[in-house]
């Protein structure tokens, strides 16, 4: 099953401006519920409807169980959330608009994982965490493949934590016979960038193998850094929370030549976490 639509790919105006190189970005906070989850979410569901699963399930901080939850409510499908105790008021009350079980877990994300992966075994839930589900890699595919029908980049840079978007653009590239430099923009200690918060790397061995196939590094950006990009890219009209900024602002640690094409994926929405995006921008 493919994407029901294509995103936009715009090439930004300011940001590669004093670069001298051409820098895009592949915009998916237009996806319904305002995230590239969207994209791993259809195909989850499209599993797990055809497979006839009693349920499905993730451990999230936010994105992922905003979209699953969405979609499984809007195909009937019951839907289980494991969050952190931590999780803000803010992304809790996005998870509740669509109804699912949410089970808050004592300890952080990684505690999440995994209580929830333990849980979903024994209940025969269809387990979406990273690094158990294909289908999310899949539906990053197509994020590749999009790209790669409009331009062919020497870098694509991707905002990372357990490392599902960045392999599922990789493989969906490779599919076009393109092989850029894969970028993975990671803030293990940040407090703005909730979603790559901690650098978890679930979905290894894949993701090392991705980079080290593309030749790609992976780059360390602060929170001040990715102030700033989130910053830029409200001149260029994007509202991107934080966290999908990560990808702007590791341009500058890029060891890139004049002609390079750079494309970054942005991942989320910042409509969704107000709060989250004032203390960026202050």
């Amino acid at each position: 099953m493919s994407f029901f639509t294509k995103t936009p790919l715009i090439k930004f105006k300011e940001i590669g401006k004093g670069l001298k190189v051409d820098v895009y970005g592949k915009i998916e906070t237009v996806n319904p519920t305002g995230s590239h989850k969207d994209r791993e979410s259809l195909q989850v569901i499209s599993e797990v409807r055809k497979c006839g699963y009693r349920g499905v399930g993730c451990a999230s901080t936010g994105n992922a169980a905003i979209s699953l939850a969405a979609y499984s409510y809007m195909n009937g499908v019951p839907c289980h959330i494991y969050v952190s105790e931590r999780i803000s008021r803010e992304r809790l009350a996005l998870i509740k608009t669509f109804l699912p079980v949410i089970k808050r877990v004592k300890g952080g994300y990684a505690e999440a994982i995994e209580l929830s992966n333990e849980e979903m075994e024994k209940s025969g839930i269809y387990n979406a965490n990273p690094g158990k589900c294909q289908a999310k890699i899949v539906g990053n595919s197509f994020i590749g493949k999009e790209i790669a029908g409009e331009i062919k980049p020497d870098f694509v840079i991707c905002p990372t934590n357990n490392g599902t978007h960045l392999i599922g653009v990789w493989e969906g590239l490779k599919e076009t016979g393109l092989k850029p430099r894969m970028v993975a923009a990671v803030a293990e200690e940040t407090k703005i960038a909730d979603s790559i918060h901690g650098f978890h790397k679930l979905e290894e061995p894949k993701l090392s193998a991705a980079l080290r196939e593309s030749n790609g590094p992976i780059i360390k950006v602060t929170d001040h850094e990715i102030g700033e990009a989130t910053a830029l890219l409200l001149k260029e009209g994007i509202i991107a929370e934080p966290a999908s900024a990560a990808s702007v602002a590791a341009i500058n640690h890029i060891n890139f030549e004049k002609k390079d094409v750079i494309c970054c994926t942005i991942t989320g929405s910042g409509m969704k976490f107000p709060k989250t995006m004032r203390k960026a921008l202050s």
